[in-house]
């Protein structure tokens, strides 16, 4: 297997745990400028953008799979305690 590195100018430079903040606003500021100028559709940022289908379909299959883990948790705990009394019992 080989490890492929690309660069592109789309990501901001940063060494170690330091982020240019300025330079982010002024590239996001360019970004939501360039389409109002070419006469295309406005850009959506992810806190704006509608949830699809896909994302609703991911929202329901993440609450279902942590229903059932309740339920299989609720199911350890009652037989933990079914056994025990029955211990206690004898």
């Amino acid at each position: 297997m080989q490890t492929l590195y690309y660069t592109t100018g789309n990501f901001i430079r940063h060494t170690g745990n330091v982020v240019d903040l300025t330079e982010y606003r002024r590239r996001l500021a360019q970004a939501q400028q360039e389409p109002e100028e070419a006469g295309e559709t406005r850009v959506l940022l992810p806190r704006e953008s509608v949830p699809g289908p896909r994302r609703t379909r991911a929202r329901r299959a993440r609450r279902r799979a942590l229903v059932l883990d309740a339920c299989a948790s609720m199911g350890v705990v009652v037989m933990t305690l079914t056994f025990t009394l029955r211990m206690l019992a004898l």
